[in-house]
């Protein structure tokens, strides 16, 4: 199964672009050290291995023995076929092929319909309606007639139906090089993988709009108390996610407009400043990243109704 021209087709794929790599399943690029992530499941078991750039000399060099390593390690280990479906299958009435569900949210529970159905090549598929915005009986009826409409029509899933190993089939995610390049320079500039974070403002813009106005302008200069909140927010960000983009809607200034030298996003206070005392404690969880066309939808009106809207909506 992993033979000789497995391993070929998979660097010949990764690397047949001069401006993009194209990463195997289980690799995956890590910014801040410079160096690809090695991570794949074999029977439960897991396997976790790092390669820098500095190690191997370049970010090629350094992809090429992770995809080696990531060969060995299939190679090695196979996994053996197994039965896609157990003693607990999907029922065929379709009324029990939906089900109403409730979740803990930030702000109100999450209330809604799941419907769930098997595709034509009897994989398990499903889809959510919430209560909020669509209503109890609306979200009820589009749950059903998702189900009916797209459930396999076959009585029953073949019982000898087989799961083959994920990593047979060679599935490629495109990276440029332009911006493992650029986060590569970053992350240079501002050490944040060695614990001395530098001015950040040479890459990222600072808010282009202002919705506080006057009085709550001041009134975030006494609560705050740390001019660098935003600059913590920004950096704890992309520590998790490794670029920047809108927490409602996921919006991505660089990804629609790589002309920009400087990304852009608006830092948002969750609980509205007018409302804090001179004592409340700012905290990084009490912030949100969002767009400008969020950031301005989220200002019109009362300002915690339409988050929640916005997060009903964009879920």
């Amino acid at each position: 199964m992993y033979d000789k021209k497995f391993l070929e087709k998979t660097l010949q794929t990764a690397f047949k672009d001069a401006d993009a790599f194209h990463i195997p399943k289980g690799i995956t690029r890590h910014h801040a050290n410079r160096g690809w992530w090695v991570r794949v499941r074999r029977e439960g078991a897991k396997f976790h291995k790092f390669f820098t750039d500095n190690l191997f000399g370049s970010m090629k060099d350094s992809l090429k023995e992770a995809i080696l390593y990531r060969h060995e390690v299939l190679a090695n280990f196979p996994i053996e076929k197994k039965s896609k479906f157990n003693a607990k299958t999907l029922d065929p009435d379709p009324e029990k092929r939906i089900t109403r569900r409730v979740e803990k949210g930030k702000l109100r529970p999450y209330i809604y319909w799941k419907a769930r159905w098997y595709d034509e090549e009897w994989n398990l598929q499903s889809d959510t309606f919430p209560v909020y915005t669509l209503g109890e009986e609306k979200a009820k009826a589009l749950a059903l007639e998702t189900t009916i409409k797209n459930h396999n029509p076959k009585e029953k899933p073949p019982v000898d139906l087989t799961v083959s190993d994920p990593y047979v089939k060679h599935e490629y995610r495109k990276e440029l090089k332009s911006e493992i390049e650029f986060w590569a320079e970053y992350y240079e500039k501002t050490r944040v993988h060695r614990g001395q974070s530098q001015k950040i403002s040479d890459l990222i813009s600072e808010d282009p709009f202002s919705f506080e106005g006057h009085k709550r302008l001041v009134l975030h200069q006494q609560i705050e108390r740390d001019p660098k909140l935003r600059l913590k927010k920004l950096e704890a960000f992309l520590e998790e996610n490794e670029k920047l983009f809108c927490e409602l809607c996921s919006f991505s200034f660089k990804d629609n407009y790589p002309f920009l030298k400087k990304d852009i996003i608006e830092v948002h206070h969750i609980v509205p400043l007018s409302k804090l005392s001179k004592k409340t404690k700012v905290k990084l969880s009490d912030l949100m990243l969002l767009c400008s066309n969020c950031h301005f939808a989220i200002h019109q009106g009362d300002e915690k109704k339409n988050i929640e809207r916005a997060k009903e909506y964009f879920k």
